[in-house]
């Protein structure tokens, strides 16, 4: 068995393999209709307006064809120089084994692609431990988010400079985590 990584970007013909894989490892969210809104410009225009994301792109992760995760890059409008690291996570069983760090390593090297600057991602600490020791092992720098306070959870920003060693941290500008809240509670009650 090859451990080499293929990477397919979503569309209409795997959305729904997508949302099973981000359902699976993030259960208590729902990513669907950033999912679907990556490659269905109408979609997206029609929900969010002209008030969303500028770029999303997101993508199954697969070994020998197996599904084993996903991930994805998207840009705030408002931060056209930073590209933020979404849905990114590994199947549990697939876990272990080394995928987790190719691939972000792998999403990294996208966003540079791309042009971005700078490379970043939000989560909590708690039950996070292996992802966010993988992070500071990379290299990230880590601060407290405190512009805008989601339930009990403590939330962090984890960044990297795609051009240098030197790395700026995020300063708490706004990420309009509850309107994303939001748009999860929203996705609840839309037919696919």
């Amino acid at each position: 068995m090859t451990n080499v990584i293929e990477y397919e970007k979503i569309t209409a013909k795997n959305v729904e393999l997508a949302i099973k894989i981000q359902n699976e490892i993030f259960p208590e969210e729902n990513g669907a209709l950033n999912l679907i809104c990556s490659y269905d410009l109408e979609k997206k225009k029609q929900i969010y307006g002209n008030q969303w994301r500028e770029t999303t792109i997101f993508y199954i992760c697969k070994v020998n064809n197996i599904p084993i995760g996903i991930t994805g890059i998207y840009v705030y409008y408002e931060y056209p120089e930073d590209g933020w690291c979404g849905w990114y996570g590994i199947l549990p069983k697939y876990r272990g084994h080394g995928y987790g760090k190719k691939i972000l390593l792998w999403t990294m090297d996208k966003a540079k692609e791309m042009g971005l600057k700078n490379f970043r991602l939000y989560t909590d600490l708690e039950g996070n431990e292996t992802a966010v020791n993988l992070y500071r092992k990379i290299g990230m720098i880590e601060e407290s988010y405190l512009a805008e306070k989601l339930g009990s959870d403590k939330i962090f920003v984890f960044s990297k400079s795609l051009l240098s060693n030197k790395t700026e941290k995020w300063g708490d500008k706004m990420l309009f985590l509850v309107e994303q809240e939001e748009m999860q509670e929203k996705a609840k009650n839309i037919n696919f």
